[in-house]
């Protein structure tokens, strides 16, 4: 069998997919939906409510090119509401090719103010969420497409304050090593992204010890940038990546390398 090899433009193009992005408001959501836009992808910005975040990155996409822009809202932490999202997209006539679980919830808690229903909330959000949808866009999509969950770095080594976050995104990281198990057959492929430590505005100010003390210690020298994650997530869900399930891409300027950080 002779391989069919793509040409370099051909795999970045995302013409003719839909990609669907929870979360899309915050810092890399933005940052995701306008890089897949940039390749020609039609979008789907999740949201728990309209706001004008939404508005405004709805508006910006919109202009950047070709672009078709589709919202939908949900409030992931309500069985019903989550389980609905596909149903309503299917009704729209909405096909997903590229499910991107990126909404979570990162409150800082010591485990002795752990609370019943703030853990709950942040389990349904972190975890049962993504695999809910996963399970749907499974269903719906047939043979093909790409789910892609976005980690943390601490899901692979723990930091005070977060028992609760380190502790869902370690369970989806390891659901996205099942899911590439069992969806194979399918060749729906599941990656994962472990961000580190990703600037935003205010950033340095809320948190000068903690922001000087990553950049001191991080090899690369900088604060990554929402724009680190997303280019990470174009090639995931490309045909550049077509080999590669199951995998998790750290993108954190070397820090998981610095011993005891």
């Amino acid at each position: 069998m002779i391989d069919t090899i793509l040409p370099i433009s051909g795999l970045f193009d995302f013409s003719g997919k839909t990609v669907l992005i929870t979360g899309a408001t915050g810092e890399i959501g933005a940052a995701i939906a306008k890089r897949f836009g940039e390749a020609g992808a039609s979008l789907i910005l999740h949201a728990r409510k309209s706001s004008l975040a939404l508005a405004e990155l709805t508006t910006e996409l919109k202009a950047q090119r070709r672009t078709s822009v589709w919202q939908i809202y949900s409030d992931l932490s309500d069985d019903g509401e989550c389980q609905s999202m596909f149903q309503n997209l299917n009704a729209e006539g909405k096909i997903v090719d590229i499910l991107i679980n990126n909404a979570a919830l990162q409150p800082v808690e010591m485990i002795t103010e752990l609370t019943a229903i703030g853990l709950q909330e942040m389990l349904s959000v972190n975890m049962r969420a993504p695999m809910l949808l996963t399970r749907d866009f499974a269903k719906t999509k047939g043979i093909g497409g790409a789910v892609l969950n976005i980690c943390s770095i601490e899901a692979l080594t723990p930091a005070i304050g977060h028992s609760h976050y380190a502790a869902t995104k370690a369970g989806l990281l390891q659901f996205t090593r099942v899911a590439a198990l069992e969806l194979g057959v399918k060749n729906i492929r599941v990656n994962a992204i472990c961000p580190g430590l990703i600037n935003r505005d205010g950033l340095s100010t809320d948190w000068p010890e903690g922001f000087q003390s990553w950049q001191a210690k991080v090899p690369l020298g900088r604060i990554g940038k929402a724009t680190d994650i997303a280019n990470a997530a174009l090639y995931l869900a490309s045909d550049a990546a077509s080999f590669v399930t199951g995998a998790c891409l750290t993108v954190d300027g070397g820090m998981d390398c610095v011993p005891g950080w």
